[in-house]
């Protein structure tokens, strides 16, 4: 077993997720910081000010650092465990186990290095430590009003442009030179992943009394190392091949690992013809917009992409808080934003590459971390927690605000909604301890009710809950899916379709990934199918509407998000699904 390609571009793509939180509240805090200065003149007013806004920055970094630590270690050792498994079976090998726990504490200690290291870009560019950039910049906003020399607006804006632009940094040890905090992150993880896997296959490699090593090949490879993937080598040669590469293989700087092999024994997994196809592949790219791009330029013309869309995020948080001054760059940012997307939508389809989304389900890799090990991407409602447990709804309903901002694709029908029941005729989150469930929509209250306190919250994604959750208001207050005649006896049909063809559906279900799938299935087979995925059994029985409420909702869910599963559903039950769509 090995990682593949898939598996390491979701890894990378996974870590730089883990790591936007503790970027995004930081540099929010900083900008409030400043915003907050361009208001005051006077000077006593500024120095009451700065004192209240050092000896708060204190404590949100120190929150903030303290709940990224946890959420991080969570994720390195799932990570790194993961990885250890896809290279080798460690149940039942000792030393191989010692070697996996072992980089996990190194690994962890590590990345507390990088999160102890943190750093900003000041009015000048220039990167200094994170705390200096808020006396920095808020001494310079101050004195710019104060002066006369730049309006409010103009000194917040100059002052906050070199954050969004540069993000919340780290400083590398080893160098001194500074890194976006995601970036280095990414780095190290995926260095030290590396590492244990290259030492799991040599212990594999001397147990084994291989002598030699075939490295793997994979599409769109690198200029550098494309001449020898596929290729398998001695000991010696690899040893002296990989010493003359500056990024060397299988330290994950590329999707290139080596396995050990007994030579003359084991067959190359590639022809010398499929390697050819592959380069002349690669030479061949794409042409688009009238720019010849090989097949690895495209891929790095996606990660510029990708990193421009990361840019821009930071912009739009900084643009939220100047907005309190009537800066219209927020606007202006949320446009790019869209733009942005479209243009990573296009290029990569154009290009015949897997978007971020796509990578990270392609590895198997989803929106969570779970205790079971299968790794999702983190927005957790936990993260949304104040320090005394309740939930902060300003910032929830702010990020899940950008959230919907990068739903592009989603139909213009549900976009109305999302932007009515979110922004012209906000839906309202009421803390209600008494409730069993974690969240839930109240018609008779016309609100969304939380426990932050109930079982699961802390793992629930805010994000699809919010969307579920505005699927109900929406439902409820415009469409009343589970009064139309038509709808409800689409549903029937499919019902007694899913139990004529129960074993083909259950054949499906290793193929169902998205958890607002798995609730259309479940509701459809009465909970046979992903029993304790979502609703109980019990919950389909318990009332007759609720069918007709959770599938209007997670069709809502699949149709924001432009979910590839909804082609399952359009292709099983057209009734339904044209029922669906009547109710607009």
């Amino acid at each position: 077993m090995a990682l593949t390609p898939d598996e390491i571009d979701g890894l990378r793509e996974l870590i730089l997720a883990v790591y936007g939180p503790v970027t995004e509240e930081l540099l929010r805090d900083l900008c409030r910081c400043i915003t907050a200065a361009g208001q005051i003149s006077s000077g006593d007013e500024y120095k009451l000010l700065l004192a209240k806004s050092l000896a708060g920055a204190d404590d949100v970094i120190a929150d903030t650092l303290r709940r990224q630590t946890d959420l991080t270690n969570d994720a390195v050792d799932q990570l790194m465990s993961w990885a250890a498994e896809k290279t080798a079976p460690l149940e039942e090998n000792e030393s191989l186990r010692n070697i996996a726990e072992a980089y996990v504490k190194v690994t962890r200690k590590e990345v507390s290095n990088v999160l102890g290291q943190l750093a900003a870009a000041d009015v000048d560019g220039r990167v200094y430590p994170i705390k200096d950039v808020y006396r920095r910049t808020m001494d310079y906003v101050f004195r710019q009003v104060s002066s006369g020399a730049k309006t409010p607006e103009e000194a917040v804006r100059r002052a906050t442009l070199r954050l969004w632009q540069r993000g919340i940094r780290t400083v590398d040890r080893s160098d001194g030179r500074t890194f976006s905090v995601e970036f280095m992150a990414q780095r190290v993880i995926m260095a030290k992943m590396g590492e244990m896997t290259t030492a799991i296959n040599e212990k594999h490699h001397d147990d084994g009394g291989c002598d030699g090593w075939e490295i793997s090949a994979h599409s769109a490879s690198a200029p550098d190392h494309e001449p020898y993937q596929g290729r398998q080598y001695s000991d010696k040669e690899y040893k002296r091949l990989n010493s003359r590469l500056q990024r060397r293989i299988g330290t994950l700087s590329c999707k290139h690992i080596a396995w050990p092999i007994k030579l003359g024994v084991d067959s190359p997994q590639w022809t010398d013809e499929q390697l050819a196809e592959m380069a002349r592949e690669n030479a061949k790219g794409i042409t688009y917009e009238g720019r010849h791009y090989t097949q690895y330029e495209a891929t790095q013309q996606q990660k510029a992409l990708e990193n421009s869309i990361r840019q821009c995020k930071d912009r739009i948080a900084a643009a939220q808080e100047e907005g309190k001054l009537g800066s219209g760059e927020l606007r202006s940012s949320r446009i790019l934003l869209r733009q942005l997307n479209a243009e990573y939508k296009r290029f990569s389809a154009a290009a015949g590459l897997r978007t971020a989304p796509e990578r990270l389900r392609a590895a198997g890799l989803g929106r969570v971390l779970k205790p079971d090990g299968t790794l999702e991407m983190p927005q957790p409602a936990g993260s949304l927690k104040r320090g005394d447990g309740t939930l902060d709804i300003d910032t929830a309903r702010r990020r899940h605000l950008e959230y919907l901002d990068t739903l592009t694709d989603a139909p213009d029908r549900v976009k109305m909604y999302l932007d009515y029941y979110n922004r012209a005729n906000p839906t309202e989150y009421r803390m209600a301890p008494g409730l069993h469930h974690a969240v839930a929509y109240s018609e008779t209250e016309d609100a969304i009710l939380y426990n932050p306190k109930a079982e699961g919250f802390d793992g629930l994604d805010f994000d699809d809950v919010a969307l579920h959750e505005t699927a109900h208001r929406a439902d409820v207050l415009n469409m009343r899916s589970h009064e139309n005649r038509r709808f409800r006896m689409a549903i029937e049909n499919a019902v007694q379709d899913v139990k004529e063809r129960m074993e083909l559906f259950r054949r499906i279900a290793p193929a169902i990934k998205q958890l607002a799938t798995k609730d259309i299935f479940s509701a459809l087979s009465g909970g046979e199918l992903f029993e304790g995925s979502g609703h109980s059994k019990s919950y389909w029985t318990a009332r007759e509407d609720n069918r007709a409420l959770e599938i209007f909702a997670e069709l809502f869910v699949l149709e924001a998000q432009n979910s590839p599963e909804l082609k399952i559903v359009k292709a099983a039950w057209p009734e339904l699904w044209a029922a669906y769509i009547s109710l607009f």
